[in-house]
């Protein structure tokens, strides 16, 4: 009974730790609004709570950068029996109530903690942030699944930052362009994230319109069937309610808080692309490979994004969960994790002097003239 029962034991912990203890790491997603509940407890504790409209994004883009560096990377590789690990998906699930808790909560912050001007601009940027690294991270996760039920989970988180059309033009456009010129979110060697940014969300929004309407023409639809139509509306429902429940500042509140959110996204394409390009072989382009996407295997910041940093396996294999996502140690390499990257890039010629030299020459791509 003993020599049978012996090899039992390991396996008993290997499935518990693999099936339990390893998900857990990720429930750090959703204590991301935490921030934002300390901010108004210590701003009403401390008679500051213009200062402390501002600690979600002191706190994301701060403490936690410098804490993630500290930590340092995990170039560790997934074990294969993760894939069919169910609570690795419902953490991905439950983003959407955690998101819509903390929505609430930002609006009714805003309509009635008494904030001067320069405290409203501090809470949007903060629940914009919180949104953006909580919604729209889950949602680039579910929308890449094949069931109709997380791709549509996905397709709501975004409608709640007024970006719904983000689930058609990266599917569709991004990833079939991506590190080429045909692809907006991929920004180019020399080019600022101020150029890039405004260009980047007009394109994008654009692009996933025409591809839409392409879509119904191809198949002989009607506009009931029209995506970004769908997608919109439920974006307006959630403006209706912000007004209806909020007033004229809550619906601000809701439009300002999804710019600061999409805006986070689109900085952050610009992190994973920045002056990679696939070369043109004829009239096509070469596969893609990790060496068209930046990588960051920075452990605590991946495990906040849901591995989102290890890009470079996402773009060579879409289709693979976040729990999946490998380290590619032949794909460039970025020096910190995203949030550090993020604040990098608000300082141009800073990212340029620490980035350029990192890129492969075998993936660079032509300086540009119009920067």
């Amino acid at each position: 009974m003993n020599t049978s029962s012996a090899p039992l034991m390991p396996n008993l912990w290997q499935k518990l730790i693999q099936n339990w203890v390893s998900p857990l790491r990720f429930l750090l997603i959703l204590i991301i609004p935490l921030s934002m509940w300390d901010a108004v407890r210590f701003g009403v504790s401390s008679g500051m709570p213009n200062f402390f409209a501002f600690w979600p994004l002191i706190v994301n883009y701060g403490f936690l950068t410098v804490i993630d560096y500290l930590i340092g990377k995990d170039k560790s590789q997934p074990n294969e029996g993760v894939r069919n690990v169910a609570l690795y998906r419902w953490i991905a699930y439950a983003t959407l109530p955690a998101h819509m808790l903390a929505l609430w909560w930002g609006l009714h912050v805003f309509t009635t903690v008494e904030f001067t001007w320069i405290g409203k601009l501090g809470w949007i940027l903060s629940v914009g942030a919180v949104s953006g690294t909580l919604a729209i991270t889950a949602a680039h996760e579910l929308i890449h699944k094949p069931s109709k039920f997380e791709q549509n989970l996905g397709g709501v988180l975004l409608a709640s930052v007024c970006y719904g059309g983000f689930k058609i033009e990266h599917l569709y456009g991004h990833h079939v362009h991506v590190s080429t010129p045909r692809d907006a979110s991929s920004a180019r060697y020399g080019q600022s994230v101020y150029h890039f940014l405004p260009r980047a969300v007009w394109h994008n929004t654009r692009n996933a319109w025409k591809l839409e309407a392409a879509r119904l023409q191809r198949h002989k639809l009607s506009q009931w069937h029209n995506e970004m139509l769908r997608w919109n509306l439920l974006s307006l429902l959630f403006a209706v309610v912000a007004f209806v429940l909020f007033g004229l500042a809550g619906l601000i509140f809701f439009l300002a808080q999804s710019v600061v959110a999409f805006c986070e996204l689109e900085v952050i394409n610009y992190v994973e692309h920045y002056g990679l390009e696939r070369r043109k072989n004829g009239d096509a382009y070469e596969r893609v490979r990790p060496v068209h996407s930046w990588n960051s295997s920075y452990r605590l910041m991946n495990w906040f994004l849901l591995n989102l940093a290890r890009h470079s396996d996402h773009h060579a294999n879409a289709a693979r969960r976040y729990q999946e996502l490998r380290h590619f140690e032949e794909a460039p390499q970025l020096p910190g994790g995203y949030g550090a990257m993020v604040v990098l890039a608000m300082f141009p010629p800073l990212w340029f002097r620490v980035i350029h030299p990192r890129i492969p020459e075998e993936v660079k791509q032509i300086e540009i003239s119009s920067v």
